[in-house]
């Protein structure tokens, strides 16, 4: 999964170790400032004018250190942050600043920390200045993996967007390192990170990750047949208004034989708590189309 979404995404984003068409003059502008990294052993200094922000940690009851970022301006304490749930014994994070809101008077501090769980999972604090003088943090979605949020202006409009998956597909499916879930976008305004993912102006870069997902499929044909791709794909061609084509050709290829469960409960009730006889084994195709309705995607026409 990692491997196949990450290079979708940098296709579509044109990073500069890939040849051809990602190399393109009009790719959109990284809008990421300075960066640190704290190593666990020693603290680390963010610094960009007079805005510093120290990396560190801080000892548990447990043997285990919590990491902390603390922020200043002008040498006067703007913020101060832990974050409990990161505990290691050499946690690791990284701050960096990105211009995330182009209304405010400085770029914003993104705090990052790993929960070194299985998969999971990425912290990811900002702080955001109302004045330079007031901070607030903002806490942005958990993100499953250990890449985190990619921060570039897609629409040149001087601000990065946050690009994540959407993390509902994971599992849903196929297991976790067969599925590919589709793209999302997200922006900070003010203090709240809101989706943009259905915005027109992001339809040309979401094109770019789907027609990367199709040249990497061309390359192993077998993909075409696999329901935790199928599923990923038709979803990010419904966001580029091809959901018919797509569900067309799922229909026609997926595999009939997955033996993964897609069950749900005719009370409602979550699966693990549904009596026996409630619980309805789904296709992969009314699985998906769930899938798709539950979570906002366009979904096809005459599809049951």
């Amino acid at each position: 999964m990692k491997t196949l979404l990450l290079a979708a995404l940098c296709f579509a984003l044109a990073c500069t170790n890939l040849p051809g068409p990602a190399r393109a003059k009009d790719a959109p502008k990284n809008v990421e400032l300075p960066r640190v990294t704290y190593d666990g052993k020693h603290p680390a200094e963010l610094r960009y004018g007079d805005l510093v922000v120290t990396l560190d940690s801080e000892p548990t009851a447990k043997d285990q250190r919590v990491p902390t970022f603390k922020g200043t301006y002008q040498g006067r304490p703007i913020f101060s942050v832990r974050v409990d749930g990161a505990e290691d014994s050499e946690p690791q994070t990284t701050a960096r600043i990105v211009r995330l809101d182009p209304k405010t008077p400085l770029p914003q501090v993104v705090m990052i920390a790993d929960t070194v769980g299985a998969h999971c999972c990425m912290v990811t604090r900002i702080a955001t200045a109302v004045s330079p003088d007031s901070w607030q943090i903002v806490d942005a979605p958990l993100l499953d993996g250990d890449q985190g949020y990619l921060f570039v202006d897609l629409d040149h409009d001087g601000a990065a967007e946050m690009t994540s998956f959407d993390q509902s597909f994971l599992y849903a499916f196929a297991c976790y390192a067969c599925s590919y879930p589709p793209t999302r976008i997200a922006k900070l305004d003010g203090t709240k990170i809101t989706d943009v993912t259905g915005e027109p102006k992001y339809r040309g870069f979401l094109r770019k990750v789907v027609a990367s997902l199709e040249k990497e499929a061309r390359r192993d044909r077998a993909q075409w047949h696999e329901n935790g791709f199928l599923a990923g794909w038709v979803a990010a061609k419904s966001l580029i208004g091809e959901v018919d084509d797509a569900w067309r050709r799922m229909l026609a290829s997926y595999d009939r034989k997955a033996d993964w469960p897609m069950d749900e409960c005719t009370t409602g009730a979550p699966t693990d708590k549904c009596p026996e006889d409630k619980i309805r084994h789904l296709t992969f195709p009314q699985a998906l189309l769930k899938q798709l309705a539950a979570e906002g995607y366009p979904t096809p026409k005459n599809a049951r």
